[in-house]
């Protein structure tokens, strides 16, 4: 089954005097790109995290954001003296410094960073392991969206395709009676040329059959039909595939490209134009695939 790159997905994991909640978005992107944004203290959790999801996805932007909070009913809180006491002397001697007249109060204090704790964190395997089980949960949401919008992002990738084929075998039709069209227009080019005189028919049926090789696309028309086959088993096969289908559909309209710059007559002309205009559908859509 193919992934959308879009989607959303949230984990909650409740234990040990601590309630994780990671919620993860994704959009659309050519690389997989992991954002993390983690509370104060966790930094030296990133690492780890940043390869579960790696480890799980293939494509996208991913945002994850966690929220940490404490369960107890009444935790302890402390005050980091230490820490309070450095603060205090880096401000006094930088006020020395700079000839600042300036008292600091037990409210300023109060508002230093990091000088109130609560009371010991658990240790790193349990709050690792409450982590990774919440980001496990978040990304298990994520793909299952991602899994349901790829489903419909399959159905209409398949019936595009199916009208890739009609188109194709249109313009098979058409590319069959180019030779004679080519005759036609040739003879009456040369009538009117030589006004009722006689010229050498050997000589046009040579001119018909050089024209017409060169207006041939049979090769393309074969080529285009094994990129589409390929194309039809990629999503078939699922998985991460955008990169393939990406891939494909580039060189079906390479193919597509080709055909129109030897397309003779008004009619086949035509039907390549709707045959581009379904593959630039295709690709559009291709850019949300995982």
């Amino acid at each position: 089954m193919i992934r959308s790159m879009t989607g959303y997905g949230r984990g909650e994991v409740a234990r040990d005097g601590y309630k994780a909640t990671f919620e993860v978005t994704s959009v659309n992107s050519r690389h997989l790109e992991v954002s993390l944004r983690l509370p104060r203290g966790l930094l030296s959790y990133e690492s780890p995290l940043r390869k579960l999801a790696d480890s799980r996805l293939g494509r996208g932007k991913i945002f994850c954001q966690l929220t940490l909070e404490r369960t107890d009913a009444q935790p302890e809180v402390g005050f980091n003296a230490a820490l309070a006491g450095r603060y205090v002397a880096i401000l006094r001697g930088f006020a020395a410094e700079q000839k600042i007249a300036a008292e600091i109060s037990i409210s300023d204090v109060a508002r230093f960073p990091d000088v109130w704790t609560n009371e010991a964190p658990p240790s790193e395997d349990v709050l690792g392991g409450i982590l990774n089980e919440s980001l496990n949960a978040a990304l298990d949401g994520l793909i299952k969206a991602r899994e349901t919008e790829g489903a419909v992002l399959a159905a209409d990738l398949r019936k595009r395709l199916t009208l890739v084929d009609e188109t194709l075998s249109h313009i098979k039709e058409r590319a069959a009676e180019v030779p004679a069209h080519i005759r036609q227009k040739l003879t009456e080019r040369i009538e009117d040329l030589f006004s009722g005189a006689q010229f050498d028919p050997q000589r046009l049926a040579q001119e018909v059959a050089f024209m017409a090789d060169r207006a041939d696309v049979t090769e393309e028309c074969v080529r285009l039909d094994v990129h589409r086959e390929h194309f039809a088993g990629a999503l078939q096969a699922g998985d991460a595939v955008g990169r393939r289908l990406n891939f494909l559909v580039q060189e079906m309209n390479r193919e597509a490209n080709t055909i129109g710059s030897k397309s003779a007559t008004p009619e086949l002309s035509s039907r390549v134009v709707e045959l581009k205009e379904e593959l630039e559908r295709i690709r559009e859509q291709v850019q949300n695939v995982e």
